[in-house]
């Protein structure tokens, strides 16, 4: 797994701007700021239900001059551990898939300050963080 830091993402950035951004997430809808993420550093731990006919849908949007900033911001927990920082997504598995497919480099998201020990109740004994 390929380590970013938190600074080193924002220097990644092209669209860390406070941008006005419908988001009803109940963890980054206080959140301005958004970030053009690596998807090289999210960690996806949950396998995805897709429903393909949403992913194209989005594909499509993104292909378009008008619409391509159009899919809201994906919410990505920023997790500090031990010297290290992880990062991890949970929701936005369509907005995911539609930027994989389209062989996307980086991903529209929110930074949220997780500590690790909510990531060892999401994930239980798959948790990298053992000792919290």
């Amino acid at each position: 797994m390929q380590r970013y830091s938190r600074q080193l993402i924002r220097k990644m950035t092209t669209d860390s701007s406070k941008n006005q951004v419908d988001n009803f997430s109940i963890h980054g809808h206080s959140i301005d700021e958004v970030y053009n993420i690596p998807m090289t550093a999210i960690n996806r731990p949950i396998p995805s239900i897709l429903d393909r006919e949403k992913v194209e849908g989005m594909k499509k949007a993104m292909q378009t001059e008008e619409q391509k900033d159009d899919l809201t911001p994906i919410d990505v927990h920023h997790v500090q551990y031990k010297g290290e920082d992880y990062y991890f997504a949970f929701g936005g598995c369509h907005r995911w898939a539609a930027h994989k497919e389209l062989g996307k480099e980086k991903i529209r998201g929110k930074l949220i300050n997780t500590p690790p020990s909510m990531i060892k109740n999401y994930l239980g004994a798959s948790s990298p963080f053992k000792d919290v």
